[in-house]
């Protein structure tokens, strides 16, 4: 019987402190739970082709579920779980409960950028941005005409990143949270799918692909120019983790880069296959590639 597990690891020593597993059994439909899991202080959201399950994060018994069928991508915001079903769901973190659902009218939503103030999602394909309050209610929508990536919120900001021609081209948009007008918008290389804007103070990140190269850039966050870019040896640079003092991102040339806020390379790291996600803990450097978990000490 095929079976998936979740691993809750220690952040010092990778000691497992529990483990969730699934049976096929447990599924209505196919058997899969998604990587793009969401944290709060109490609980851990996990997504599925069935349901949302949250899971405590002390020992991983579960919480709650939400019967509805997830496409992708789950975010936490004040109190509030929102997952992209057959609608838009606002549900509450504590009890479960369905606050509200908004028609969204896709299938190919990304994962949403959620706030105490309301929530914005973008549908992938045809680059519908779209924003609700609290309460559900739409606020504003604004459609890039290109394929889209998830949305990132910052103060009064929500950053868009779009692939104009994928694998080549690409465009990033600031927009104004309160009414969705376009507060500026540079071009990019292609934005690698599934990856966010990251704002850090007055800068944005952005790990692209490319049809020889990957980049990431890092953009003035006020007015969207350029501060630094770096170039790969493969084809793309994922979404990078930063820090007060440094910028990690990992890459499909199979390794793990640390640059200084200010872009200077200041060491990489080999691991033999593709790194995708970077996590900066309070102490260790945290780094997943086809193959392994790493923790490395960024000093």
């Amino acid at each position: 019987m095929e079976r998936l597990t979740l691993h809750a690891l220690s952040p010092t020593d990778g000691s497992r402190q529990w483990v969730t597993e699934y049976s096929e059994d447990d599924f209505d439909q196919r058997l899969c739970l998604r990587s793009d899991i969401a944290v709060d202080s109490q609980r851990v959201y996990v997504p599925g082709c069935d349901g949302l399950r949250a899971l405590r994060r002390s020992d991983g018994e579960q919480a709650w579920d939400v019967d509805s069928p997830l496409r992708q991508g789950v975010s936490v915001g004040d109190g509030r779980v929102y997952a992209n079903a057959k609608d838009l769901l606002a549900i509450d973190a504590t009890s479960g409960d369905v606050v509200w659902r908004a028609e969204t009218g896709g299938e190919r939503l990304t994962r949403p950028a959620a706030t105490a103030d309301g929530v914005v999602v973008t549908n992938r394909v045809d680059g519908i941005v779209t924003a609700f309050d609290v309460e559900g209610e739409r606020r504003w929508t604004h459609r890039t005409d290109t394929e889209t990536r998830s949305p990132t919120i910052a103060g009064e900001t929500v950053y868009v990143a779009t692939s104009t021609e994928p694998g080549n081209a690409g465009r990033l948009l600031a927009l104004n949270r309160t009414d969705g007008d376009v507060r500026w918008a540079v071009d990019t290389p292609s934005p690698k799918r599934g990856t966010r804007p990251v704002v850090d103070g007055d800068v944005v990140y952005l790990g692209c692909s490319g049809r020889e190269h990957g980049t990431l850039v890092a953009l003035d966050r006020g007015d969207g120019t350029e501060r630094w870019s770096f170039t790969d040896e493969n084809s793309t640079v994922y979404e990078p983790a930063v820090t007060d003092d440094a910028v990690y991102a990992g890459s499909n040339d199979n390794h793990v880069y640390a640059f200084s806020r200010t872009g200077e390379l200041q060491w990489q790291l080999e691991t033999n296959s593709v790194v995708g996600t970077v996590v900066a803990g309070e102490e260790f450097l945290y780094a997943a590639n086809n193959e392994r978990l790493f923790a490395i000490d960024p000093s």
